[in-house]
């Protein structure tokens, strides 16, 4: 499955393959909730695997389902770390049943120093955004998302696109997965703003990037064209076998340190579980 660019951000990294997660400067509890993973966490045996291709993020989903972000809050506890939970509603199910309105519950978030953990790699959601969400159907430690499948609605040049949280549009569903062109948005701001589209970008793209219509029904056509089905159930809660302070954290190149938080209560990670 062709990917996008990796985002730059805090990493820390997870000795039994969780990719990173990432401490950053955070002055909003009300913007975007930054995660990101493409290498998913084989944390409950024989349950997940790796999002390679089409077949491999079908056989994980429960449901592929388009909604609305109406709300994100941040959760925070001593025993359970930083959680965010993303609150979908109006959902329609595009594949596969789901209710009307969907949590997402989200390892990272804000910390009690001002900092920010997230976990490198995972999808990126923006309040008052509609979505197109692949969700999970088997036991989760750190997202019910498979892989970083969120593909944001947006407007550009008067035009619907589906973007990934780089910003790049999808422009093809096949057998392989999907295929993304160079990035329409911008970064996402450590100040929890929505990206802002890159000017004249779109006519630089080969392929006309897919809306919502164009998604649908090519999704459909590449499931039926292997005979995939999107079936279970979706587990909105996690096993509960992941402790988070057992993680390494590794600062990425442009981390912005936490200031002024000599009382903080955050945990150091235990750097004795690192697999060289």
């Amino acid at each position: 499955m062709k990917q996008g660019k990796v985002r730059q951000g805090v990493y820390l990294a997870a000795a039994l393959a969780l990719t990173a997660v990432t401490f950053d400067h955070f002055s909003s509890t009300q913007g975007v909730q930054a995660q990101d993973i493409r290498t998913p966490l084989p944390l409950a045996p024989s349950t997940l695997a790796p999002v390679s291709d089409l077949q491999s993020a079908v056989n994980q989903t429960a449901a592929i389902v388009d909604g609305y972000v109406k709300e994100i809050q941040y959760e925070y506890s001593e025993q359970d770390g930083p959680w965010t939970r993303v609150i979908l509603s109006n959902v329609r199910a595009i594949s596969g049943d789901a209710p009307e309105t969907v949590e997402i519950r989200h390892f990272g978030g804000p910390l009690p120093n001002g900092g920010l953990m997230v976990v490198a790699e995972l999808p990126v959601f923006v309040p008052d955004r509609e979505y197109i969400v692949f969700l999970r159907n088997t036991a989760w430690n750190v997202s019910p998302v498979v892989g970083d499948l969120a593909f944001r609605v947006e407007k550009v040049d008067g035009g619907e696109v589906l973007v990934n949280s780089d910003g790049q549009p999808v422009t093809q569903i096949g057998a392989g997965g999907f295929d993304f062109g160079p990035a329409l948005f911008e970064a996402f701001e450590r100040a929890g703003t929505a990206p802002k589209a890159i000017t004249a970008s779109l006519p630089t793209i080969d392929s006309k990037p897919l809306d919502r219509e164009r998604f649908t029904i090519s999704l459909r056509s590449a499931l039926d064209a292997q005979a995939l089905r999107v079936e279970g159930t979706f587990i909105e809660k996690p096993a509960g076998q992941f402790n988070w302070r057992r993680q390494l954290a590794l600062p990425s190149p442009d981390a912005i340190p936490p200031v002024g938080v000599p009382d903080s209560k955050e945990s150091e990670a235990d750097f004795s579980e690192k697999i060289r």
